[in-house]
């Protein structure tokens, strides 16, 4: 069996050549990074604040309208941010302020279905 890592990468170098993502990352929900498409410094700062956005966006759907969080959508002038969560892990990806969002909406989500089928095959439905 390939090294989950590895499996994982190739997921994000997919969701790359068909959307027009700049970076992605895959976090788990504490706050630490799991892998990216781009290390660099600033890689557990970004897992960490991604993680408390997901939390406060839960929250925040929770109290205003009993409802579960699919998706947070950050935009800039320049670059816009989607953050997608699922059970322990979520992947992040950034992009232009002009990219295709509905397209990278569809990859993301058929890449998050995939990691969390790499993830629970590794790991088993209880550990993620």
């Amino acid at each position: 069996m390939r090294p989950i890592s590895e499996q994982i990468h190739e997921v994000l170098e997919d969701m790359h050549e068909r959307a027009d993502i700049k970076e992605s990352y895959v976090i788990r929900k504490d706050g630490l990074i799991f892998t990216s498409s781009n290390p660099h410094v600033k890689n557990q700062r970004i897992a960490a604040m991604s993680a408390s956005l997901l939390e406060i966006g839960k929250k925040t759907l929770e109290d205003v309208g009993n409802d579960d969080l699919k998706r947070l959508l950050i935009t800039g002038d320049k670059i816009q941010i989607i953050i997608m969560g699922f059970s322990s892990v979520a992947l992040v990806c950034s992009m232009n302020s002009n990219a295709n969002t509905g397209m990278v909406f569809l990859r993301m989500k058929k890449a998050v279905e995939e990691i969390y089928n790499i993830m629970q095959e590794a790991y088993g439905s209880d550990a993620i």
